[in-house]
C-alpha cells in the first residue's frame, strides 16, 4: 500500500483525481436494483487510466534511466500515457506496435513526440520487439503489468474510488493484463476488506480468464477483440496469482456485450467509451443477478476508440 499512495504523491503535480458519478438513466438500464458509480477516466489528458500507470513508473526512474530512456510494447493507452509522460518530464520514448494498430493511438503517440515502431502480428510480439530494442539501444522497458511502478499507479484509481464513495459493495473491472484490477484487490484489501472485486474479458482473447478458471497460466494463440485495450493472450507474473486469490468471481462477454456497452455509456452518460473501456461495464450487466442490491464502482477505463470502428459499433456491425 506504501507503494500506492507514493504514487499517489508523485502524480498529483500532472493529474486530477476523476469524477465518480451515477448516472440514473444508466441505472435504469442495467437494472434499478444495482446503483452503479462510473469511474471517469476518460477525463484525464489521454483519455485513458494508463497514463496513471506511465506517470507513476517514469517519475520513479533513476537519472540514468530517464536519460537512456524508455521503451514499451502497447496497443496504444500504455503508450499514449507513456508519451505523455516522457514529454512531461523530458524523457525519450519508443513505442512498440503491432501492424494493422489502431491508426489514431498512433497519431496521437507520435503527436506526443515519441518514436513508433510498428512491427509483429500483435500485442504478445510486440514485447519482442520491445526487448530487442533494450539489447541493441540500451533502452529502459516499461511493461505495461510487469513492472510495480505501473501497478501501483493503477492502484491510484481504485483508491480514489473508494475516497469518494466509501460505501462501495462492489468493484468490476475490465481484466487484460490485469493492473487495474490487482489495484482494486491491493487497494479494498486494505481500506475496504468486505469489498468484492470481480473481472471482466472478452471471451474473444480469454487467456487470462480461462487461467483463473483453470487455476493455472494458459496461453492463447489469438487474441481477436475489437476491445484491443485487453487483447492479451497470455497472463502476466505480477497479477495472476494476485488475480487468482483476489477476484471473487471472472466472467467473459462477447464482442456484441462489449459494443452493447459501448453504446449504452454513450446513449445513457454521453461518455465515449472505447472496446476495453466499456467491458466493465458489459461486465456488470452479465453479473447482474451477483450484484443486485449492491452499490457497485466501475471504470470507463479510456475513449480512445478510431472513427472506423466506432462506426461499426453504432450502425450495429459488433
Amino acid at each position: 500500500m506504501r507503494d500506492v499512495l507514493e504514487a499517489r504523491d508523485r502524480l498529483a503535480p500532472y493529474l486530477q483525481p476523476t469524477p465518480l458519478r451515477q448516472y440514473g438513466p444508466l441505472d435504469a438500464a442495467v437494472g434499478p436494483d444495482i446503483q452503479l458509480f462510473l469511474k471517469l477516466e476518460n477525463h484525464h489528458p489521454t483519455e485513458s487510466f494508463k497514463v496513471r500507470n506511465a506517470l507513476s513508473a517514469l517519475t520513479a526512474l533513476t537519472p540514468d534511466e530517464k536519460r537512456r530512456g524508455v521503451v514499451a510494447a502497447t496497443r496504444g493507452n500504455h503508450g499514449l500515457g507513456l508519451a505523455y509522460a516522457g514529454r512531461m518530464l523530458s524523457i525519450p520514448v519508443t513505442l512498440v506496435v503491432p501492424r494493422g494498430n489502431n491508426p489514431e493511438k498512433n497519431e496521437g503517440m507520435r503527436a506526443q513526440g515519441a518514436r513508433v515502431v510498428e512491427e509483429g502480428r500483435d500485442y504478445d510480439e510486440a514485447i519482442g520487439t520491445a526487448q530487442r530494442l533494450v539489447e541493441q539501444e540500451g533502452l529502459c522497458v516499461v511493461h505495461s503489468t510487469n513492472n510495480r511502478h505501473v501497478l501501483a499507479g493503477a492502484a491510484t484509481l481504485a483508491l480514489e474510488m473508494i475516497e469518494q464513495q466509501p460505501r462501495l459493495d462492489a468493484m468490476v473491472f475490465a481484466v487484460g493484463g490485469g493492473s487495474q484490477a490487482v489495484g482494486g484487490i491491493l487497494v479494498a484489501r486494505e481500506l475496504a476488506p468486505s469489498l468484492a472485486v470481480y473481472g471482466a474479458q472478452s471471451e474473444a482473447a480469454a487467456a487470462t480468464h480461462d487461467s483463473w478458471h483453470a487455476r493455472k497460466p494458459l496461453q492463447k494463440d489469438r487474441a481477436d477483440t475489437f476491445a484491443d485495450g485487453i487483447a492479451t493472450r497470455a497472463t502476466y507474473t505480477m497479477t495472476f496469482d494476485a488475480l487468482l486469490h483476489g477476484l471473487r468471481n471472472f466472467v467473459t462477454v462477447s464482442e456484441r456485450e462489449i459494443a452493447d456497452a459501448v453504446r449504452l455509456l454513450l446513449h445513457k452518460t454521453h461518455n465515449l467509451a472505447e472496446g476495453a473501456g466499456a467491458t466493465g461495464l458489459a461486465g456488470v450487466i452479465k453479473l447482474r443477478r451477483d450484484l443486485a442490491g449492491k452499490r457497485v464502482g466501475v471504470v470507463l477505463s479510456g475513449a480512445n476508440i478510431d472513427a472506423a470502428t466506432l462506426r461499426r459499433v453504432m450502425t450495429g456491425e459488433l
